[in-house]
């Protein structure tokens, strides 16, 4: 968390290898990722959502998905032990995945529609579960909440603790503070690009130099 412009996206960026650092390396499980173009830190299990919903309107809800699932050990064992293995049984096992992680996110019922058609609520629902159609050990979401209702938020909230529970590491940016208390179990804070805090969400409501960053002055984080 931090106030407009303290770097969090920026950090996104750099962790995930759309822009590279002026200095300092990336490591993913002890190996350095700094030089890696996106798609290859996104093979090794880091997976990011961006702020805007960016999705293949030209493309049905299912179909989104289905384009976001990687040459799956499961079909390259299946190839090897038939060599004439049939492509309509991949595309099988391929909509038969896509389908289990719109379920997660509660789409369900709108696997047939266009992308273009959903509400932006639905996009970010969406977003995530083609991210997670990559099969990420690490889940990078950038404000996830950002122009949601309250019951587009609360549907939000459900997604990301069946994520977690599924053992997939998540990192969040937002700006719903109270969202984020109520999620996290660790916090880091950033400001100008740096970290001022990390600590549980108990200790960052009471750290002044929290309070200060946001608002200048002492006052009540929630």
């Amino acid at each position: 968390m931090g106030p407009n412009g303290a770097g969090k996206t920026t950090l996104f960026n750099i962790i995930s290898g759309f822009i590279s650092p002026i200095r300092g390396k990336v490591y993913l499980k002890e190996e350095e990722i700094t030089s890696l173009p996106p798609y290859l830190i996104a093979r090794k299990g880091l997976v990011r959502t961006f702020q805007d919903a960016r999705t293949f309107d030209h493309l049905t809800v299912l179909e989104n998905i289905e384009v976001a699932i990687p040459n799956n050990g499961d079909i390259d064992s299946g190839r090897k032990v038939f060599p004439f293995f049939k492509t309509r049984l991949v595309n099988k096992f391929i909509r038969m995945r896509a389908r289990e992680y719109l379920e997660l996110v509660g789409l369900s019922d709108l696997q047939n529609r266009s992308a273009r058609s959903l509400t932006f609520g639905h996009q970010r629902l969406l977003g995530i579960a083609r991210a997670l159609a990559c099969r990420p050990s690490i889940l990078l979401l950038d404000e996830p909440s950002a122009g949601l209702n309250r019951e587009e938020t609360n549907a939000l909230l459900r997604v990301i603790k069946e994520i977690h529970r599924r053992n997939i590491i998540i990192f969040i940016i937002e700006h719903n503070i109270g969202m984020l208390i109520s999620l996290a179990e660790r916090i880091i804070v950033l400001d100008k690009g740096r970290k001022i805090m990390e600590g549980t969400p108990e200790e960052i409501k009471k750290e002044e130099v929290v309070l200060e960053a946001y608002f200048g002055r002492k006052k009540c984080l929630i």
